[in-house]
This record gives C-alpha cells, sequence and structure tokens, in this order.
C-alpha cells in the first residue's frame, strides 16, 4: 500500500462516524493516506462495539495494522472534519497547534519552524476498532502549512492528545533539521515509549504487538518523517507476538 503526504486520505469508505463515541453497525477499512486495493468491511456484533480501556502502545498496533495490514480485523470509519461541527472542529485546530508545540518541544521539529503564521488546513477524524476484543483508538490526521511554505502532516491521538505519526516538509529551516537517529529517538521519547532499536533508525515498540517505527529526514528537501513501517514479525521474519491489542 502506497502512502500520500497529504491530510483528508483516511476517506470514507464506510459509514460515517456521527458522534464522538457512536459508530455504525458496519464499519469500513480506512484508506490510509491513498487507496487500499481491498478494504474490510463486515458486519459487527454490538459485543464488538463494547469500547475498553487501551494503552498508547496498543493504540499505536491498532494503527499500525489498520494502515498496514488491513485484513487483519481492524475496522475503522472516518470523518472529515469538513462534516463535524464547530466544536469537533475547533478541538482538532487546537490539537493541532498542540501537537506542533509537543513536536518542537521534543526535538522532533526545529525551534525556527515559525509558528506564528502557522494556519490550520484541516483533517479527518478516524475510529478504529479492534473487531475480536473490543480495542479502539481515535486518532486526528490533521494538516497545517506556514507562510513560508513549511508543509505539516501528523496523526493525534485523540485521548492523550500526542502526535504519533509525523510527515513534514521544513522548506524554511532545513539547514536546522536534525539526522534520522535524532529524530527517532526523540519522537519516541517524547512519547513515553518504550523501545529498542531494531537497526538504522528503527525502532520496535514494547507491548504494541511488534510494531516497527522508523524515523527519515531528507535534508535536500527538508522532508522528515517518523511513522509506524509495519510488524517485526513480518519485516524480521520473527514469530508473531500475541497478548496484546489483537487478544484484548
Amino acid at each position: 500500500m502506497k502512502l500520500l503526504r497529504k491530510w483528508g486520505l483516511p476517506l470514507l469508505t464506510g459509514a460515517v462516524v456521527l458522534a464522538a463515541v457512536l459508530l455504525p453497525s458496519r464499519i469500513s477499512a480506512l484508506r490510509d493516506r491513498q487507496t487500499l486495493s481491498a478494504p474490510c468491511t463486515e458486519p459487527l456484533a454490538q459485543e464488538d462495539l463494547t469500547l475498553q480501556e487501551t494503552t498508547l502502545p496498543e493504540k499505536l498496533e491498532l494503527l499500525g495494522r489498520a494502515i498496514r495490514y488491513p485484513e487483519l480485523d481492524v475496522y475503522s470509519a472516518a470523518q472529515p472534519l469538513e462534516a463535524a461541527d464547530e466544536q469537533t472542529r475547533d478541538r482538532a485546530e487546537a490539537a493541532f497547534r498542540r501537537g506542533v508545540e509537543m513536536l518542537v518541544e521534543w526535538g522532533a521539529l526545529p525551534e525556527a519552524l515559525d509558528r506564528r503564521t502557522l494556519q490550520f488546513q484541516g483533517g479527518s477524524r478516524v475510529v478504529y476498532v479492534q473487531a475480536a476484543g473490543g480495542g479502539s483508538a481515535g486518532m486526528l490526521y490533521l494538516q497545517g502549512e506556514t507562510a513560508h511554505r513549511d508543509d505539516l502532516w501528523m496523526v493525534v491521538d485523540e485521548e492523550t492528545g500526542l502526535p504519533v505519526w509525523l510527515d513534514c516538509t521544513l522548506r524554511s529551516c532545513r539547514e536546522e533539521l536534525c539526522t534520522d537517529e535524532e529524530l527517532g529517538a526523540a519522537f519516541c521519547e517524547g512519547l513515553g515509549l518504550e523501545v529498542w532499536q531494531r537497526g538504522p533508525a528503527i525502532w520496535e515498540v514494547e507491548s504494541a504487538g511488534g510494531l516497527v517505527y522508523s524515523a527519515s529526514v531528507q535534508s535536500s528537501s527538508g522532508r522528515i518523517c517518523v511513522e509506524p513501517l509495519g510488524f517485526a514479525w513480518d519485516l524480521f521474519g520473527e514469530h508473531r507476538q500475541t497478548g496484546s491489542a489483537e487478544e484484548k
């Protein structure tokens, strides 16, 4: 599945989320940032929609499984912010601005970024549900830009407000960018994740079902990215982990 580095391309492939905790009886697989070749759509029983408390690593596992392996029984419903009420849009914009400040504080975004001219452009709200166990995660896919043609795209965990996925092109401060390793380490530390390094700028997240994150910095273009890369059992041919969000 290809990745498209623009907001708004988790598109609605099934029923729209009508309220913060109301899910339709049929939930479609999310279109990641581009079109999924085989959306996973099945009717869910009422017990499948019973929401359970989910830790941040478990939410990240749901996110990773939904976007990388949509056939693995994680379902989603998306709501473009344009279709949401004003209060929801305002909360999303506030989450975006807080996310940018967090990333600067962590050292993932450079201090030189001009936040004064930062404009919020919109995005989508997506709810992921683990059909087998009821685990769930609400994510905000958000985008903005500055007057200096800096494009910022991120995914924010709706409950904690933490940015959990980052893809930005910072044209105005390319000279201020850190290295791949520094970017990934700052991001994981800022999230408070327990990780261990699996390769250059690649980390596996503890208690996330083997989820692996990668970080990259392209100084020539100003693009920086920290994203879920896949799972250790697939990337490295290891035994699949159990006991995480999939079995709760």
